[in-house]
């Protein structure tokens, strides 16, 4: 017989859990298993890993260790998270949404011995799909039409601007509504993240709370780096929002992010620029900084993040009034901004005023600022948010990164099932 690939999945979701055993070869043979991919964005990327057949001619990816590879030691996910792009190939058109393909090919020395493929969906086909641009919002709205009115979430992305429905898409696929929500750097928004109006935001729960399909008793909020800073802010002031994640938030207001204006605000509300933290730090720091962007190294913005918050109490944001429990995703290891002691922040605050519902910060010692939903790349640690100019350290490592985006990807789903409850949800359906 020839040798095969098995691969088995939980779901198509690309969150799912699966297996990948090897059979049909010879005992002790050693080979190689490969991965190539193209993403959404239309990047190539691949990954290798060798391994030695063990005494039944077998190679189960749970169990087995690399002999070499992109990663080096047994996990089932490795070659998933572990891939690099391919330098020297042009990019393909974007294709959003797009079930992603990766092929596995099996070979001994230059010999292809099997080859297959697993299709992964980033959301569900039974998704109804709609492009919002109505009353001045940009956004999509993913729901299930033939069902009951639903909890339904609105997922904000972070500094990187845009509209970006990866995670509302994912989320929906469980049996919620979501909401991607663009609030700039698209379209009609304002183009950079400076006095964003949070009526914006009071505008697109009125817009949920018209819907039919929507239960508007059962509203959350999802937001990512400044799109989680969003979120608490939201809820500390919109009574609507009964649940709140944050994907390494922060709970102080911060100065707006932009090439041009300094010193502004982030957000604004009924034309009032909102109180935001901006205090001194010391000159090491700011010599340090220099002298990395200088030469021209990835930089950290983290001890600058954390000192332009000490002692501004003012720009705190009022999380004990938030109308709902609270879950705060952070890493340890985040340079982009310190979001491990900016939720600690929240949390001591709940604490100080006796927050009475149910509130949580997990983080995850070993991973940076990079969580996204799971199954994708994490070898890229360093982001280039003005195109060939300032490079930006994210933290963390591809493996610990991988590992916390599962685990934080999970407490997310079981989160927002029990305090955003529906008969339409399957908890059982969670990995």
């Amino acid at each position: 017989m020839n040798p095969s690939i098995y691969v088995t999945q939980n779901s198509s979701l690309i969150d799912t859990s699966l297996e990948i055993l090897i059979t049909n070869l010879p005992p002790c043979e050693i080979v190689t298993l490969k991965a190539e991919m193209c993403d959404n964005l239309g990047t190539n990327w691949e990954s290798f890993a060798e391994f030695m057949s063990d005494s039944k001619g077998e190679i189960n990816l749970t169990t087995a260790q690399p002999i070499s590879g992109t990663y080096f030691s047994p996990d089932v996910t490795g070659l998933f998270w572990s891939m690099i792009p391919i330098s020297n190939d042009k990019p393909k058109r974007k294709t959003p949404l797009k079930p992603l393909k990766t092929k596995l090919i099996l070979v001994r020395e230059q010999e292809v011995l099997a080859v297959t493929s697993v299709i992964r969906h980033v959301v569900s086909p039974k998704m109804d799909r709609f492009p919002i641009r109505e009353q001045g919002l940009v956004g999509t709205f993913f729901c299930h039409s033939e069902s009951e009115s639903l909890p339904t979430i609105i997922v904000l992305g972070g500094s990187e601007g845009g509209l970006r429905e990866g995670n509302a898409a994912l989320l929906a696929s469980y049996g919620f509504n979501t909401l991607a929500l663009a609030y700039f750097g698209i379209e009609n928004l304002p183009k950079e993240l400076v006095n964003i109006p949070l009526d914006y935001i009071e505008k697109a729960i009125g817009w949920l709370s018209d819907n039919p399909n929507v239960d508007s008793t059962k509203i959350g909020i999802f937001g990512t780096s400044k799109g989680g800073e969003l979120a608490l802010l939201s809820a500390s002031m919109f009574p609507s929002i009964k649940a709140v994640v944050g994907y390494v938030p922060s709970g102080v207001v911060y100065p707006g992010i932009s090439q041009s204006a300094h010193g502004v605000s982030s957000w604004q509300f009924k034309g009032e620029s909102l109180p935001f933290a901006y205090g001194e730090v010391p000159k090491e720091v700011v010599r340090e900084f220099n002298e990395t962007m200088h030469i021209g190294k990835p930089i950290s913005w983290r001890k600058t993040y954390q000192y332009w918050a000490m002692g501004e109490k003012h720009a705190e944001i009022k999380v004990e009034d938030i109308h709902g429990p609270i879950l705060l995703i952070s890493g340890g290891d985040d340079q982009l901004w310190p979001a491990d002691l900016l939720s600690e922040k929240v949390i001591t605050r709940l604490k100080e005023h006796n927050h009475p519902y149910y509130y949580e910060h997990i983080n995850f010692p070993k991973a940076g600022h990079s969580f996204v939903a799971p199954g994708l790349p994490t070898t890229q640690s360093v982001v280039s948010p003005f195109g060939k100019g300032m490079k930006l350290l994210l933290g963390g490592n591809p493996k610990d990164n991988s590992q916390a985006q599962f685990d934080a990807w999970q407490s997310v789903k079981v989160f927002f099932t029990k305090y955003l409850p529906t008969t339409q949800i399957d908890p059982s359906k969670f990995n």
